[in-house]
């Protein structure tokens, strides 16, 4: 019994999506919601620069983006992020794998 409970936390543990959560989103308010999807190809791995910039010039106070199809999916911060007013996001698939991600941006509640 121990021995089954522990091979599935360790398979959990393995299949771990590398989602990117930065800032808070406490207290704040949801400025932008985007779907990022990218198919896959076989041997390939993909990559995708995602952009946003605040039409109102809010500073950003959180960041989430969340790996819907449970990937190993690297997302990084390259420019921008909290404490400013544009944010840029790569990510990179494995090899066959495609993107598939829900970002949420969050901003003061003023």
């Amino acid at each position: 019994m121990r021995l089954t409970l522990l091979l599935i936390v360790l398979c959990a543990f393995l299949c771990q999506a590398k989602d990117l959560t930065v800032g808070t989103r406490v207290n704040n308010l949801l400025i932008n919601t985007e779907k990022l999807v990218v198919k896959p190809i076989l041997f390939f791995r993909r990559e995708k620069t995602y952009n946003y910039v605040d039409p109102k010039q809010r500073t950003i106070k959180g960041i989430i983006a969340r790996d819907l199809s449970r990937t190993k999916a690297e997302p990084t911060i390259t420019e921008g992020g909290v404490g400013e007013t544009h944010v840029s996001i790569q990510f990179k698939s494995e090899r066959g794998e495609g993107i598939n991600y829900l970002i949420l941006i969050f901003s003061n509640n003023v």
